[in-house]
Order: structure tokens, then sequence, then C-alpha cells
């Protein structure tokens, strides 16, 4: 006989309500978990187990993003938005980060420290 844990408390609704509450809103993940008490991890876990939530949690994570790219959008000549606030909610809520290139030129001079070696200083 399989064992059996406590009953999922996954309802087939929370798919149109995520979507509505972190796609449509802005909201967090989080948030919908707390919304509909469960834990966040609760979440992914449905995800793996019902395909239609799994969609509909992509869904929202990617309409959530839409959301806040027009916000900021419409606000980049805001002078109330707190720019170093935005920055850090989209590098920490989306994973936005400023590109940075580092470019080294390294030259060995073999010469130069095999010289330098002889020297008794």
């Amino acid at each position: 006989m399989a064992l059996k844990g406590r009953p999922s408390s996954y309802k087939p609704e929370y798919c149109q309500q995520i979507i509505e509450h972190v796609g449509v809103e802005g909201n967090t993940i989080r948030s919908f978990a707390t919304f509909i008490r469960v834990h966040k991890d609760t979440l992914y876990e449905w995800a793996t187990v019902h395909p239609d939530f799994s969609a509909a949690l992509k869904q929202a994570q990617h309409d959530s993003e839409a959301y806040w790219e027009l916000w900021l959008k419409d606000n980049l000549d805001n002078k109330n938005a707190n720019a170093p606030l935005v920055k850090l909610y989209f590098a920490n809520r989306f994973g936005w980060h400023d590109k940075q290139e580092i470019k080294q030129d390294i030259q060995i001079r073999k010469n130069f420290i095999f010289q330098h070696e002889k020297k008794k200083w």
C-alpha cells in the first residue's frame, strides 16, 4: 500500500489567479503564496506536478517583468522615482544587472623579469 501524505490544497483556479495577481498586477510569487496561505515553495512544487499551473506560473513571471518594464518606461522622467531603489528592485527581482566588460592586456616581458632576478639589490 502506498503511503499517502497530507492532501494537496492545490485548486485549478489558482492558474488564473496567479496570472492576475503576479502578471497583471505586478505582485511577487511570494505575495501570491501569502494570499492563498501557502509557502512559496509549495507553488514551485505544484508546478512540478500540475503542467497547467507550471505554464501559468511561467506566464505570470513573464507578464510581471513586462508590467514593471512598462512602469519603468513610463517613469523614466519622474523625478520622484528613487532611481537607486528601482535599480536594486529590478536587479533582485528579475536579475537585471549592468553589463560590465573587463579587458585585461597582460604582457610578460621575460627578458625584464630575468634581468631583474639576476640583479641582487
